[in-house]
């Protein structure tokens, strides 16, 4: 019979508010220390609640610290996705109950691992011992990795932008929406935008054939006093006129379908 998890944690939160009720891009990283597993199913339920209000440039996400590891939960479409650096837990989309049940070890491994076994009451072998160190090592290398990854410079093609207010931001989409070409040959490339907030971008072979298709997210914004859409790929699409757009330097022309 499982006992009463005392385990407490330190909860990291990125584009969260602390108690997991507020999701906005804008808001500052922190980090609580001393958190309860009750504590901790009230925020990932809050952050469970949050849904549709997610939209980009969002992403929020919780890193719990302490227990049995470390894990990172990611809110995406009205669902927490768990991410786990150890063999006893396997990560995919769980609810809030699951998450802190799989951290705390209440209510049993088999609903996250197939296959697993309860951990013995009696002492681990010596086999059992140097698999938990190897894994720790590698526990303590992939952190190191996430710290640098998360901590280096961003690099970013878009510069300074400024979001615009709703009203015009709907009039802008809907004015840029189309289809838009460098030309027909092979090596030119096609721009598709479509409304409410969804872009493509195509190259051209031979043949007429396509190739390197990339899909993306558009968001109406204002960069160097110029409207532009800021990309999910952290490029700007310059609105250059009425029938052209700028990409990476290159100008696509809108075209009739």
């Amino acid at each position: 019979m499982s006992k009463p998890s005392t385990l407490l944690f330190t909860v990291t939160l990125r584009h969260l508010s602390v108690d997991g009720k507020k999701v906005g891009a804008d808001l500052p990283k922190a980090q609580v220390p001393y958190v309860a597993a009750d504590q901790l199913l009230k925020l990932l339920k809050s952050v469970e609640e949050l849904g549709s209000a997610i939209v980009f440039p969002a992403e929020p996400e919780v890193r719990i610290s302490g227990g049995p590891g470390e894990f990172v939960v990611r809110a995406k479409g009205g669902e927490l996705h768990l991410v786990s650096w150890s063999k006893a837990h396997k990560g995919g989309v769980y609810t809030a109950d699951q998450i802190v049940a799989a951290i705390t070890n209440e209510g049993g491994e088999e609903e996250f691992a197939a296959g697993a076994s309860p951990t013995s009451s009696g002492g681990k072998s010596l086999r059992e011992k140097a698999t938990m160190a190897l894994m720790g090592l590698a526990i303590v290398g992939i952190n190191t990795f996430t710290i640098w990854f998360l901590t280096k410079p961003p690099r970013s093609l878009v510069g300074d932008y400024r979001a615009l207010p709703a009203e015009r931001a709907e009039r802008v989409i809907t004015q840029v929406a189309g289809t838009y070409e460098t030309g027909k040959k092979p090596g030119d490339r096609r721009l598709e935008i479509v409304t409410p907030a969804t872009g493509k971008r195509l190259k051209y072979a031979s043949g007429g054939s396509v190739k390197d298709v990339q899909t993306f997210e558009v968001k109406p914004v204002e960069a160097g006093g110029n409207v532009a859409l800021l990309t999910s790929r952290k490029s700007l699409i310059k609105v250059k006129d009425n029938v052209s757009v700028v990409l990476y330097g290159d100008t696509y022309t809108r075209v009739q379908n």
